[in-house]
Parts: C-alpha cells; sequence; structure tokens
C-alpha cells in the first residue's frame, strides 16, 4: 500500500501534464512571411540572410547549431584533429538524399572539389560564381581523402585549429544527382537531405516545402512548410493579423512595439550573426574596374572619419527602437571569440579633424583632395535586408552628408548588388550598404574578410594585420588563440576597414496557434521543433 501511495502521485502529475499539452495539428501548414526570395538555392553561390532560411531547410551541413550557437552533430557524427595539420570527420550513417542517393564521404569529397574550385573537370560539372571562395581564403587546405565510407580527413600545409568550422557548415548536395543534372538544376528543383523537401517554387512569389518521412532526425511536427514573399512589411502585418499567415519574418523595430500589446500576436527575437555596414572602396586599382583610378577610400583616416560621423546610438533608438546593438568589433557579439571594442563616439568635429588630417580641403562646398571631390555613390539593396535598414542607409547617407561628403543614394536590387560586388563593378568612389553574415561559429570568420578580394572585402589588410590574422589562425592553444583574437579585433576597430553601423536583433512574430518556435543566433529560422495548434 506504501508503494502505491508514493507512485499515485507521479500517476496523477503525469496525466495532469498531459492534459496540459496543447494538441497539435501533424498535417498542418506553417505558412511564414518573407521580406524576399531567395535568388539561388545552390549553397556554393551563396549564403546571405535570406537565401539562409531557404536553402537550409532542404540542404544540410556535417555541424549543426543549437538555439544557443552551439555546435552539434549534423551530417557528422563526430570530428577531431588528428595531429597538427589534419582533421578527421565521422559521417553519419542510414542518410539519404530526397531523391534517394546515400550520403557518405564520396558525398563530402565531392563538395569539397566543388568548394576548392578542384577536379570540376572529371566530374563533368562547371564552376559558379561563389560567394565563398575557399580556393583564396583557405589557400592552407592541400588535400582531403576518404578514409572509408563513412570518415573523411581533410589536410592542411599549417595548422587550422578551426578547420572543422569552417567546412562543416557549408551545406552539402548530392553528388551522383549533381554530376547528371547538372549544378544549374540545383537552382532549380534541389535535392538535400533536410527535413523539408522542396515541391513548388513560384519565384518571387512562394516555395512550399512538405515534410521529407524519411528523413534521419525527429520529424517535423506539420506536413507542409509555405514560404510566402510578401515584400512591404505592413502587408505581411497584415496576413499575420487575419491568419493568412502563420509567422512574420523581419518585423519592423517600430511595429514590433505596437504588436507587443496585441493578445493574439507573440514577438520574439534575438541577437543574431549579422553585422550591418558602411562598406568602402578602398581596393588598388588593378583589383577592380575602376577607371584606372584606386578606390577614393584606401586610407584609414578617411574611413574613421566616417564613422565618427554616424551617430549609432540615434540608429538604435530612434529607427530600431531598441531591437539592435552597437557593435564596434569586426565580429558578432555571438561568435565564439568575441571581445567588446570601444565604439565609435559620434563626433561630427572630430570627424572634420580627420578628413583635413586625410589631406582634405575645405571647399566650402565640400571636400576636395588632389582635384578630386570627396563624394561617396552608396549602393544599397532594397527591401532585402528589412525596412530598417532601409531606413538606416537614407540616416546614413544624411549624417555624412552633415560633414561635407556628397553622397547619391542608388537603391538596387539584391541580385544587382551581388554582381556588383563579385564582379568588382563598384565605382572606385563607391560604397555600399550590406549585411555581413557568418555561416561559421567561430570569430576567425568574419576576421578572414580582408585576406583576400572576395565580394565583401573592398580594403585589404595591411602587412602588419595580414601577420596579426595569420598568427590567430595558426594558434592551437585556445588560451593564447582567444587573447591574439582579441588584440586582432582591437587592430582592426582602429584601422577601420568598414563603417559598423549596427548588429541585427532579429525580430518576429507568429499567432496563437503557433508552438515551439525560437529563434536562432544563426541567420535561418529552423522550423523542425515547430508545431501548429488544433
Amino acid at each position: 500500500m506504501i508503494r502505491w501511495l508514493l507512485v499515485l502521485p507521479l500517476v496523477f502529475a503525469l496525466t495532469a501534464t498531459a492534459l496540459a499539452q496543447p494538441a497539435t495539428d501533424p498535417e498542418a501548414e506553417l505558412i511564414v512571411a518573407m521580406p524576399d526570395d531567395t535568388t539561388n538555392m545552390d549553397p556554393r553561390i551563396g549564403m546571405g540572410s535570406i537565401r539562409s532560411t531557404y536553402i537550409r531547410q532542404v540542404f544540410e551541413s556535417l555541424v549543426d547549431v543549437d538555439p544557443q550557437g552551439k555546435p552539434v552533430p549534423g551530417l557528422a557524427l563526430a570530428w577531431k584533429p588528428v595531429g597538427d595539420t589534419a582533421w578527421e570527420f565521422g559521417l553519419r550513417r542510414g542518410v539519404k538524399f530526397h531523391d534517394g542517393e546515400a550520403f557518405n564521404a564520396d558525398t563530402v569529397l565531392f563538395n569539397l572539389d566543388r568548394m576548392f574550385r578542384r577536379n570540376l573537370d572529371k566530374h563533368g560539372i562547371k564552376d559558379v560564381a561563389a560567394g565563398t571562395q575557399f580556393d583564396k581564403t583557405l589557400p592552407y587546405v592541400s588535400r582531403w581523402e576518404k578514409v572509408d565510407d563513412y570518415t573523411v580527413r581533410v589536410h592542411t600545409s599549417e595548422p587550422a585549429p578551426t578547420l572543422w568550422d569552417t567546412l562543416g557548415r557549408e551545406p552539402l548536395v548530392p553528388k551522383a544527382w549533381t554530376i547528371k543534372n547538372g549544378v544549374d538544376a540545383l537552382n532549380d528543383k534541389p535535392v538535400g537531405t533536410g527535413a523539408w523537401k522542396l515541391v513548388e517554387w513560384r519565384r518571387k512569389t512562394s516555395m512550399v516545402l512538405e515534410r521529407n518521412d524519411a528523413y534521419w532526425g525527429p520529424l517535423p511536427l506539420v506536413k507542409r512548410l509555405r514560404l510566402q514573399v510578401i515584400p512591404e512589411a505592413a502587408a505581411r502585418l497584415a496576413g499575420l493579423r487575419a491568419g493568412q499567415v502563420s509567422l512574420v519574418d523581419a518585423v519592423p523595430p517600430l511595429d514590433a512595439t505596437v504588436l507587443a500589446r496585441e493578445p493574439n500576436v507573440k514577438i520574439v527575437s534575438g541577437p543574431q550573426k549579422l553585422n550591418c555596414r558602411l562598406y568602402l572602396n578602398g581596393r588598388p586599382k588593378d583589383k577592380f574596374d575602376s577607371g584606372g583610378k584606386d578606390g577614393l577610400y584606401g586610407d584609414t583616416k578617411t574611413r574613421l572619419a566616417l564613422a565618427y560621423a554616424v551617430n549609432r546610438d540615434a540608429i538604435v533608438k530612434k529607427i530600431f527602437q531598441g531591437y539592435a546593438v552597437v557593435n564596434a568589433s569586426p565580429v558578432a557579439t555571438v561568435s565564439y571569440g568575441y571581445a567588446a571594442q570601444e565604439p565609435y563616439p559620434f563626433d561630427p568635429k572630430r570627424a572634420k579633424t580627420l578628413l583635413a588630417e586625410a589631406g582634405w580641403k575645405d571647399t566650402g562646398r565640400g571636400w576636395e583632395r588632389n582635384g578630386e571631390p570627396l563624394l561617396l555613390h552608396l549602393h544599397f539593396a532594397a527591401k532585402h535586408y528589412g525596412q530598417a535598414f532601409d531606413e538606416t542607409t537614407a540616416a546614413v547617407a544624411e549624417m555624412l552628408k552633415d560633414v561635407g561628403v556628397h553622397v547619391t543614394l542608388r537603391p538596387v536590387d539584391f541580385g544587382t548588388m551581388l554582381q556588383i560586388s563579385q564582379k568588382g563593378t563598384l565605382p572606385y568612389n563607391g560604397g555600399f550598404t550590406a549585411c555581413r553574415t557568418s555561416n561559421n561559429l567561430d570569430a576567425d570568420d568574419f576576421l578572414r574578410d580582408w585576406t583576400a578580394f572576395t565580394l565583401i572585402n573592398w580594403a585589404p589588410y595591411p602587412p602588419d594585420l595580414m601577420a596579426a590574422y595569420t598568427a590567430q589562425r595558426r594558434e592551437l592553444d585556445p588560451g593564447k588563440r582567444l587573447r591574439l583574437l582579441a588584440d586582432l579585433q582591437r587592430q582592426v576597430r582602429d584601422w577601420a576597414p568598414v563603417v559598423p553601423l549596427y548588429q541585427e536583433v532579429k525580430v518576429y512574430a507568429h499567432g496563437p496557434r503557433v508552438l515551439g518556435f525560437t529563434p536562432l543566433t544563426e541567420l535561418h529560422m529552423d522550423f523542425r521543433g515547430v508545431a501548429v495548434r488544433k
């Protein structure tokens, strides 16, 4: 009898807990209102803040992340260093792509070939214009090999303590399917290992995905996922209030403060790995289509002057209603190895002093140096990053004008902005605002921005900073490396290759039927654990 007396309260407690759990609908469709469509589904072309949400539903990486941004097993069960110059990945068994193709070591080798632009002729596939050019940014990766069907080893010519992160977060595509159908097909009807299968894509309108019932992990809790493109924020929110959409991405901060008071709407937010910046052309003339001129913003004092001209606190308070972070480090606050840096103060007087020290003369009509006016052709991808981004770009233009910089605003679509930055056709006196994202967990991914001429490097490291960057990247002792990372962030802050604007705190809104949605510190949304109440 005593035993039953002890057990019965537990039975009652479990029953009460079960009754308290809301009933969910496994046949439901989760409709997510997105500000824009993706321009590509092939991960090699790029993984921006919008594109990642689309791509990562279909494709997966060796290394996954939890909601706190910590690494967890994905397509790899484990990873470990093998000596000082090699990493080994132990792969998950029993995983299949949506068409039934097996995931194994050959899959990983094929993807490494694509990342580093090797053996493409052997595979019979073409190269693509890639957002990350691994052959340039990771030149020390020497070779990769299959140890067995579920083990891959990657060799380097020097120590690379973060290689597991750099390679492990890249989404992987199928080998046989890609060779048979060609790389262009990855952008039309992609086939991955993810929890969702693409079933319909109406460009600039919607992408419909269905639950992958053969998924290796826990199955999604709804049957269908619809990513509905609604560029205007007001229309996205109207759809939520009317029950036409389940969840809204990129809620404008001003709207978030109003929505938070509505009983049938839940606002969730969190800091993301998204540093929004003003990029200035400081490239030498042989590194872009310049018309024979070096980038106008090649000197630190000119770039620093622009940094002092921007009132970030006002931007965060007035435009973002507090849903943003002022961050003077080149590294996002949620990355491993982040070290806080002294903010750039808003000081227009100091900005003008720096311009004078840089050789610019105030003519009363603006600044000139050697007969050259201080002019900035400021490009930005309109309606791509969210309403507050566009407002911020316009506000920054006015702040720069206040210190005498002539600014012309040039809104373009995201595809055009991508082409300009990839092909190097930015004017010599041009710049652009964009949000720098990261697929990786370590600070190194941000700090390598200025090591090779990629779409986001418009001010290459000088020799001393390049040496400091290389030293931290090779350091195997974790404690020493963290100290080197912190010192490098301070040096980059003082060198000012870009003008930091804000780090985004992403804001979402969803209705009362949506359960289990948690923002990530990463770029994408994860819908695997999201349910819809009956």
